[in-house]
C-alpha cells in the first residue's frame, strides 16, 4: 500500500489538475503482489458540481439532487462547460475513439441524473435576476433625472 501512495503522488504530481482533485484511478493488482494503476480524469460528476457551484459532500457539502426534477434543478452549466468537461473526459483510455459529441451527450446525461440542466448563460436564472435589478435601478436614475 506504502508503495502505490508513492507511485501515485510522483504519476500524480505531474497532472494538469489542482491540488485536491479528486482523480480515477484504475488499479491492476496481481497475485504476486505487484500492482500496476492508471490515472484518469476526476469524475464527471464532480466536474459537473464544480462547474454548476455545487459543494461535493467531499467539500462537506450536500452534493446533487436528492431526486432529480427538472422543475426544480440545484444548479446550472452551460453548454461551453459541457464540451469542456467532454474533451478532458475523451482523453481518457477507452474514450479516446468516441467522438467529442458523444462525449458530450454523456456528460449531459449525468447532469440530467445529478438534477443539473445545461443552459445558456443568458438563460440562468440567476443570472437573468442580478441581470434585472441592474437594469432596473438604471431606469429609476433615469426616471429621477427627468423628474428633476
Amino acid at each position: 500500500m506504502a508503495e502505490f501512495c508513492k507511485q501515485f503522488n510522483d504519476a500524480s504530481s505531474d497532472l494538469p489538475y489542482e491540488a485536491n482533485t479528486p482523480l480515477t484511478v484504475r488499479l491492476n493488482a496481481m497475485s504476486d503482489r505487484t500492482f500496476n494503476f492508471e490515472i484518469r480524469s476526476p469524475p464527471t460528476s464532480w466536474m459537473l458540481m464544480r462547474c454548476a457551484g455545487i459543494k461535493s459532500k467531499l467539500d462537506k457539502g450536500e452534493g446533487g439532487a436528492k431526486s432529480p426534477n427538472s422543475s426544480r434543478p440545484v444548479g446550472y452549466v452551460t453548454p461551453e462547460q459541457v464540451y469542456e468537461i467532454a474533451k478532458i473526459k475523451q482523453g481518457d483510455d477507452g474514450r479516446w475513439h468516441l467522438p467529442l459529441g458523444g462525449v458530450a451527450r454523456s456528460v449531459v446525461g449525468t447532469a440530467k441524473s445529478m438534477g443539473i440542466l445545461v443552459r445558456e448563460y443568458e438563460d440562468i436564472p440567476e443570472f437573468q435576476q442580478s441581470s434585472s435589478s441592474s437594469s432596473s435601478s438604471g431606469n429609476n436614475d433615469k426616471e429621477e433625472a427627468s423628474a428633476a
